[in-house]
């Protein structure tokens, strides 16, 4: 074979060998059996921690790499106006004068209107003192409906008032972890500015399973398989997952569609963002 004869059949077998290990696994496809793809462990959520008010930051109650429970509290705004607020609310709703004031006015008003029935059954009282009492009750049964309203207008302006100082605590809405923290007491945090988050939250437990799987595998990838779980080097360990999520919209740029299941990590051995293995029974 000559030499211009040899670098065309050369190039012919680089070609194909390009062409075989990109459609490999299409190939692996066609055949039962297991094939193992690239995927990512990463946390299944990721929070942005953000204040509903505008406030001056008091306290950071976790930092960066704390641990923390859901409903634990992570920051605090200063709040002796909403506080003195909600015990003047306090004091309002705990009032129950008004209420016994027109109670015994109306139990009053009651008495003498009975009275003056019974005196002017015997012609003993006009007709005149019997409505005049008459109207005495009427006037003491809308006192005590007011005071009644007013009672309850007043234990809703406690809830009110401690709503608005509930909203100066702000917790934690999962278990995780901090990542970041961007903002310190005695900032000023603002609704809509321009620095609003004040810590960044991860979920650790459970961790999510991103797997990019090529189209050839779509129609054999079912919510319920198991898949073996294996983390990139210096991570050990081997998970057994079940898939709970299969994309149902193709990437068509890529040819591509993503599967998800959750890993389980009560103990936050596995940290997340780390790259791994997945082998499927396909």
């Amino acid at each position: 074979m000559n030499e211009v004869t040899a670098k065309p059949a050369r190039a012919y077998r680089w070609l194909a060998g390009i062409v075989l290990t990109v459609w490999m696994p299409v190939l692996a496809a066609e055949a039962p059996g297991q094939a193992t793809f690239d995927c990512l462990i990463e946390p299944s959520q990721l929070l942005e921690i953000r204040s509903p008010v505008t406030g001056l930051i008091d306290k950071v109650h976790a930092g960066r790499g704390d641990t923390v429970k859901r409903n634990a509290p992570l920051v605090s705004l200063e709040s002796s106006v909403e506080r003195a607020a909600a015990e003047l609310a306090g004091v309002r709703a705990a009032m129950n004068g008004p209420l016994a004031v027109a109670e015994s006015r109306l139990v009053h008003a009651n008495q003498t209107l009975n009275r003056r029935n019974a005196l002017a059954q015997k012609n003993y009282s006009s007709a005149q003192e019997r409505d005049d009492a008459e109207a005495e009750k009427n006037i003491a049964q809308a006192e005590l409906m007011s005071a009644r309203e007013s009672k309850q207008v007043a234990k809703l302006e406690l809830a009110y008032a401690n709503a608005q100082l509930g909203l100066r605590v702000i917790h934690s809405p999962i278990d995780g972890i901090v990542t970041e923290q961007l903002m310190y007491p005695g900032e000023v945090v603002e609704v809509g500015g321009t620095t609003t988050t004040i810590l960044k939250l991860a979920q650790i437990d459970p961790l999510r399973v991103k797997m990019i799987l090529p189209l050839a595998y779509y129609t054999r990838v079912k919510p319920g398989m198991r898949a073996d779980i294996v983390p990139e080097a210096p991570l050990e360990g081997r998970y057994n997952v079940a898939i709970n999520l299969v994309d149902q919209v193709i990437d068509a740029a890529s040819g591509t569609f993503q599967v998800r299941a959750d890993l389980s990590n009560p103990g936050g051995n596995l940290p997340g963002g780390v790259k791994c293995k997945a082998t499927l029974a396909l």
